[in-house]
């Protein structure tokens, strides 16, 4: 099974944006993004730089992808039919990217929010218009393709229990003895249940968000910080490759969060660009420091 990293804040952006190899070409959350405001400040110009370079590889992966999946509606997950600055979207990128390809997405009306849902409506009326026909709605559900089997999780908080910002569905993918599993924006994981899901699991390697430390105090409690670093130390000691990322990564602090971690541990634990061999390219995180 081969997994190549397209697009995450250790490569510059905000995505999860991942591309897997079986006997079938698979491509998880094909959406990259930057943040149009952090620290009051509008993006540097190697953001943009970043952004269109994810965004070149996230259309040629497309492009050799036979399945899409699409775990919620947020747009650094997926992408939308829309011209888009800070997503470097457009409604030919998307045409190119979703046309005869199998979709197993977020299902578009059972728990989701609001926002969410507005957002899948409009997605799948122009997957109608587009013709796309091959799509499966992911929640809960396993799928055979090929030799490759793909399973879905029950929707999960995106985030805590309770989380306002809606539900997402986790991905796991079966080739020949090995495990994956994507566990996009469960942000540690905070909730328990999605910690006790991911051991039940038990892949051979999970790429997860990590919490969104640069939101304590703000949208994050500090005692949720604490119980994801504490989950998180504890999938990392029965799993034997964890690449944490997303979200975490937008704060410089996260590599002392992740040494914590990595110290008690014996298992491989790592960034998304790290998986590739390269080091950690954070531009968010580092936004204030373009402008002084």
């Amino acid at each position: 099974m081969d997994v190549i990293p397209l697009a995450f804040e250790s490569m510059g952006v905000r995505s999860m944006a991942t591309f897997v190899e079986t006997d079938q070409r698979i491509l998880i959350d094909p959406g990259t993004s930057i943040a149009p405001k952090r620290f009051g400040f509008p993006p540097w110009k190697d953001e943009f730089n970043a952004l269109h370079e994810t965004r070149a590889r996230v259309q040629e992966y497309a492009a050799k992808a036979d399945i899409l999946t699409i775990s919620h509606y947020h747009h650094d997950h997926f992408t939308p039919f829309i011209l888009g600055r800070y997503l470097d979207s457009s409604p030919r990128y998307a045409e190119e990217m979703y046309r005869d390809k199998k979709l197993f997405i977020k299902h578009p009306t059972e728990k989701i929010n609001k926002s969410q849902q507005s957002r899948a409506r409009l997605f799948l009326k122009n997957l109608k218009r587009l013709g796309t026909r091959n799509i499966h709605y992911a929640d809960g559900n396993s799928f055979q393709v090929g030799d490759t089997r793909l399973k879905f999780s029950d929707p999960l908080p995106h985030g805590g229990e309770g989380s306002r910002l809606g539900f997402v569905v986790t991905t796991t993918i079966e080739w020949e003895n090995e495990k994956l599993m994507h566990a996009s924006d469960v942000q540690g994981p905070v909730y328990e249940g999605a910690k006790k899901l991911i051991l039940d699991e038990e892949p051979d390697t999970l790429i997860l968000s990590g919490p969104p430390i640069y939101l304590e105090g703000f949208a994050l409690e500090k005692r949720d910080v604490v119980r994801a670093q504490k989950n998180l130390r504890e999938i990392c000691q029965k799993i034997p490759r964890v690449v944490v990322d997303h979200h975490l990564l937008r704060d410089l602090r996260c590599f002392d969060f992740i040494k914590e971690v990595k110290a008690e541990s014996t298992r491989e634990i790592m960034v998304a660009s790290e998986l590739l061999g390269k080091e950690s390219y954070l531009l968010e995180a580092r936004r204030k420091e373009f402008y002084f």
